[in-house]
């Protein structure tokens, strides 16, 4: 499989995945599966997949490297946050609802390692650091202003100890400072996330030049 075919075979099977979830979801609430990081990390695997398959049919190296990176990084995130609190309690992410077992291990596994794997080691879309970076930190701060302000607001449920509405519902028994505390965190996680990536990519250009 040549790296043209890689990118048809992972946008069609990341775009089949996207419907799915909106034609088997709920999506009732405002912001319907776009409250979830998960979705955004998803949609932004589509667009990138759909980009890197463009330019490679043309014979162009990846257009737009900083989106790579960044959608890379996202899709860390959401298998960092997804399995970290999901072995603490599956309900802190689910709530009542169990997703179907292929559609959580797509979503929350295989589909972020294969935009991964393309961003750092076929692609090598690592390497320009401050717009990597840049690109990272825009995605995760618009996702938590996208949630405090549009979703948490505009929404009745999930309800927790404290507020209700926000995507997530162990996001909902927190305070506003817990909820701060956490975002900060969350953020620092993905820029030491795109830096171990950055790590990688500049390792294999110093020992093993692209062809």
């Amino acid at each position: 499989m040549n790296k043209t075919q890689f990118s048809i075979a992972a946008f069609v099977l990341a775009l089949g995945f996207w419907f799915y979830q909106f034609t088997t979801q709920s999506g009732g609430n405002f912001g319907m599966q776009f409250r979830y990081l998960t979705i955004w990390g998803l949609s932004f695997a589509v667009i990138a997949h759909y980009l890197l398959w463009r330019d490679r049919s043309k014979g162009h190296h990846p257009s737009y490297p900083a989106f790579i990176m960044g959608t890379a990084v996202l899709n860390i995130m959401v298998v960092f946050l997804y399995w970290r609190l999901y072995f603490i309690d599956p309900k802190l992410v689910n709530g009542d609802n169990t997703p179907v077992w292929f559609q959580e291990y797509y979503l929350h596994l295989v589909g972020p390692a294969v935009i991964i794997i393309d961003a750092i080691f076929v692609a090598r879309s690592f390497y320009q650091p401050l717009r990597g970076a840049l690109a990272t930190l825009s995605i995760c701060l618009a996702y938590i202003a996208w949630a405090e302000i549009l979703v948490g607001p505009l929404n009745n449920s999930p309800i927790g100890r404290v507020t209700s509405g926000l995507p997530y519902p162990f996001l909902n028994d927190m305070d506003i400072a817990g909820r701060a505390q956490f975002y900060g965190t969350t953020l620092a996680t993905a820029i030491v996330f795109y830096a171990v990536c950055y790590g990688i990519a500049w390792m294999m250009r110093r020992f093993r030049p692209a062809a």
